[in-house]
């Protein structure tokens, strides 16, 4: 692994911003409440910005508008910093070549990492490290290991990446970051200890709680849930965490996190519930694209109270 990818790995720290796809009432995408909303989470304290194929709506959305989507927020976040690290994606489901493809593309607009998921069925451990050895072997650019449990090729339920499967990714020179997505304690577990010491961790489900028990056995990054919504209180978490003041950052997650999570998540789902609460805030609209189908005006104004019942500028500011 090169100097740059090494400095690149260990500046993957604190709160990880995925950022979401805006759409108009007649479902294009929404490219000027994007950018704004791209300065916002910069504004907020934001500096890791990934377009990630779920939030960012990849299985409503064709390759090229993939492509586009990868270009646009790649210049508008490097034109606001260069220093911001930028993440884009390959396609949710995809040959290796399209993968290969995408990772030329991201190195090719200035994106610093590619992140790659296989949602193909899994049959064999050598046909997955196959996969990510001949996209990593086509470019230089640093690897991100989208880690979420595998379709089974023998039936039944998904199956967890074996430890031994990743541990052998991982050594792949230009692999430096596993967005560790299996939601699955226990297993979470196993792959920090296993991996901590060669790869960026990016936790992903549970929000901070999760991620302050990660936190202990090595894991430095998290997946933005709330902070989506607002910036600030990711931000805000990470600058209470490394100063120490626990008091300041257990009120983010008791006054802000858990409220939002299980009066607004748990009844409408993250994908609608997230959407509604930023148009609450005035930030994008909640159209969806089908198939997928926006909260209803009702629902809307129901998030929107519990949004606004929630005392955000308090907690950022104490």
């Amino acid at each position: 692994m090169n100097n740059n990818l090494i400095d690149l790995k260990n500046r993957i720290q604190g709160p990880v911003y995925s950022v979401m796809t805006p759409f108009l009432k007649n479902e294009e995408i929404d490219f000027l409440s994007l950018e704004n909303s791209l300065q916002r989470i910069y504004d907020g304290g934001g500096r890791i910005f990934y377009v990630m194929g779920y939030n960012s709506r990849f299985s409503e959305l064709s390759w090229e508008e993939i492509r586009l989507l990868n270009s646009f927020v790649t210049q508008k976040v490097k034109a606001i910093d260069p220093n911001n690290i930028m993440i884009v994606a390959d396609p949710l489901h995809c040959s290796t070549k399209i993968s290969i493809e995408f990772a030329r593309h991201a190195q090719e607009i200035g994106a610093d990492l590619i992140s790659i998921i296989n949602r193909e069925k899994f049959y064999s451990e050598e046909q997955i490290y196959r996969h990510y050895k001949m996209i990593a072997d086509a470019v230089d650019i640093g690897i991100l290991v989208h880690e979420m449990p595998f379709l089974n090729g023998y039936g039944g339920p998904v199956v967890n990446w074996p430890i031994s499967l990743l541990d052998r990714v991982v050594d792949i020179p230009n692999v430096i970051a596993v967005k560790e997505d299996a939601k699955d304690d226990s297993f979470s577990k196993q792959v920090i200890e296993k991996i901590k010491d060669r790869a960026a961790i990016i936790i992903s489900g549970g929000g901070k709680r999760q991620w302050l028990q990660f936190a202990e056995v090595g894991c430095q990054s998290w997946l933005n849930g709330i902070g989506v919504f607002d910036p600030r209180l990711a931000s805000k978490f990470w600058e209470y965490y490394q100063a120490g003041n626990k008091e300041a950052y257990m009120r983010i997650i008791n006054e802000i996190e858990v409220p939002f999570f299980e009066k607004g998540v748990k009844k409408y789902g993250w994908h609608l519930t997230i959407k509604a609460a930023m148009e609450a805030l005035g930030v994008i609209h909640r159209y969806e694209r089908m198939p997928l189908m926006e909260l209803g005006a009702e629902e809307a104004m129901d998030v929107k109270r519990l949004i606004e019942s929630l005392p955000v500028d308090e907690v950022v500011s104490q």
